[in-house]
């Protein structure tokens, strides 16, 4: 049996909650500032005083294309175990976590990562949905990149706050763990020798 390149793609459920607010705050934000456009043009009545219209027409532009990037981005961020790397990827990033960087990888309770009773209400209210659920703590070494660099593109809630490393939250957390100790091992084994 041949063995593979590498494992399933799963999906960040953490970076899909953050794109789905972010898509569903912007749209109609998009649309209405389109709607006072719209009106303003062909009324000739101004809602907002501003000398040059095509401002508000540039904003609804900008705003609504963000919603359709968030919209999509958020099928487009996934984890994979790879032969001698972990793959995390979102629209805009592309990370490769060399197996020697990990010192650790486990298991843990996602409400014992974040306790509701330690988060704020919006804190709380972004993370319900996951209290229920195993998440795979990867602490590091170091990050391949600048931590500040990495806040940009990743959802706080997916950097682990004892060390250095990331919280990674799939459906299923089960195979995504195995296919990541098969690799990491077998990528450990052939680094021994």
């Amino acid at each position: 049996m041949k063995s593979r390149k590498s494992g399933r793609r799963h999906p960040l459920l953490l970076y899909r909650r953050a794109m789905d607010r972010i898509w569903k705050a912007s749209l109609p934000l998009g649309l209405l500032l389109g709607l006072i456009w719209g009106f303003q043009f062909f009324s000739g009545v101004q809602l907002i005083a501003i000398p040059n219209n095509s401002w508000i027409l540039g904003a609804a532009i900008v705003i609504l294309v963000f919603s359709v990037v968030a919209f999509l981005g958020r099928y487009a961020a996934y984890t994979q175990a790879c032969r001698d790397h972990l793959l995390l990827a979102t629209p805009f990033l592309r990370l490769r976590i060399s197996y020697r960087r990990m010192r650790r990888v486990h298991p843990s309770d996602f409400s014992q990562l974040f306790p509701p009773n330690q988060a704020s209400w919006a804190q709380r209210n972004f993370l319900a949905p996951y209290y229920s659920k195993t998440a795979i703590v990867i602490e590091l070494n170091g990050y391949p990149l600048s931590p500040s660099i990495l806040r940009l593109f990743l959802a706080p809630p997916m950097f682990y706050r004892q060390s250095p490393g990331l919280v990674l939250l799939v459906s299923n957390w089960m195979e995504f763990s195995t296919e990541l100790d098969t690799f990491r091992g077998v990528w450990m084994r052939s680094y021994a020798k």
